[in-house]
């Protein structure tokens, strides 16, 4: 089988190939990295240690990270691997590729904080299944080369992200509930505060009183909730209107914020 390879400049690079035809301590090295895989079981070696692997399973790399495989005709794979040029001078870079430059830092993020169980599915069944169509539907549109539709492609690569991203951070929580990010907490206090009394949120005032980017902001109420900021203010808005029709608190009906309203 002849490796299928799509790369968008300086955005990201796809590849769905056989592990034994292919040698990951060269090709993407120094990119983040995230890979499904599609078909084949059995182990690898990641820093030191043994993991198991299946079919859908997710094993997400930081750059310079090199999985070993161990030899396996069936084994096949697809890997997403997000070009690092951004990662110095975010900001300045970010103007050159806005579009993907969101993209990049989520998936940044998801590659340096790691809770999956690598190798294994994510967690949640349905978010599984979408998984499973992304990647299917970036096989048909790479497939299509050199028409690929890369509008399509980039959308389907940041929802996967997104996905993977939320059961990341639902592993985070399973096991360190009794743990939480100030930061993400901060936040959060001060938007429930605000939006209880009533008052308009002034997302300005708020990254300056924590010194903060909304960038960062966003990426800490995404990576607790899986919404973005200003979708986090809409959603909260929306339910404590409905809580306050039927008479009861907003964390009864708004499982999102469970732990975080009082």
């Amino acid at each position: 089988m002849t490796a299928i390879r799509f790369s968008a400049h300086k955005r990201f690079h796809l590849l769905k190939t056989k592990t034994r035809v292919w040698e990951p301590g060269i090709e993407l090295i120094e990119h983040h990295r995230i890979i499904i895989i599609l078909s084949g079981q059995g182990k690898f070696i990641l820093d030191g240690s043994i993991y198991t692997y299946t079919p859908n399973g997710t094993v997400v790399l930081k750059a310079r990270q090199k999985p070993v495989f161990q030899e396996d005709k069936e084994t096949e794979v697809f890997v997403i691997a997000f070009d690092t040029h951004l990662a110095e001078d975010f900001q300045r870079k970010k103007l050159f590729s806005p579009d993907f430059a969101d993209i990049y830092k989520q998936a940044e993020n998801l590659c340096n904080t790691v809770r999956l169980t690598q190798g294994k599915p994510i967690a949640n069944k349905q978010d599984e299944k979408t998984v499973t169509f992304l990647i299917s539907q970036l096989l048909f549109e790479i497939g299509q080369q050199p028409v690929a539709h890369l509008r399509v492609v980039k959308d389907c690569i940041s929802m996967l992200v997104t996905v993977i991203t939320r059961n990341n951070f639902e592993s985070k929580k399973a096991e360190d509930s009794h743990c939480q990010d100030p930061l993400t907490e901060s936040i959060l206090n001060y938007l429930e505060n605000e939006l209880r009394s009533g008052k308009t949120v002034r997302i300005a005032h708020l990254l300056l009183m924590l010194n903060i980017s909304e960038e960062v902001a966003n990426l800490c109420i995404i990576n607790r909730t899986g919404m973005s900021l200003r979708n986090f203010i809409f959603q909260y808005k929306a339910d404590l209107f409905k809580a306050r029709m039927l008479k009861v608190d907003v964390a009864d009906i708004a499982p999102y914020i469970q732990g975080v309203a009082r």
